[in-house]
């Protein structure tokens, strides 16, 4: 699905069941080791896109990257995705 690399900084956002994964993290080891240093769930396209910003400028510290990245989010062919009804709680 969407992804955004810079050097050895990455972002992701799929679709899943309950609405759109974002993960976010590093790669290390020339790109053989990738860390996670956050992931969430979010019911819509909306709150992915601000995580998206979000993850980049705490990745990068640069806000033109992070402008970079939301561009991009909003010209990626996303196919039509609604979030199913979230489980009941424990």
């Amino acid at each position: 699905m969407f992804v955004w690399k810079d050097h050895s900084r990455y972002v992701e956002v799929l679709p899943v069941e309950t609405g759109w994964f974002v993960v976010w993290g590093t790669y290390e080891d020339g790109g053989r080791r990738k860390l996670i240093a956050g992931n969430r769930v979010y019911t819509s396209q909306g709150g992915a896109r601000r995580r998206v910003a979000d993850a980049v400028l705490a990745l990068t510290r640069r806000p033109h990257l992070a402008a970079e990245a939301v561009f991009a989010f909003d010209g990626f062919p996303f196919p039509a995705h609604e979030a199913a009804e979230l489980p009941a709680a424990l």
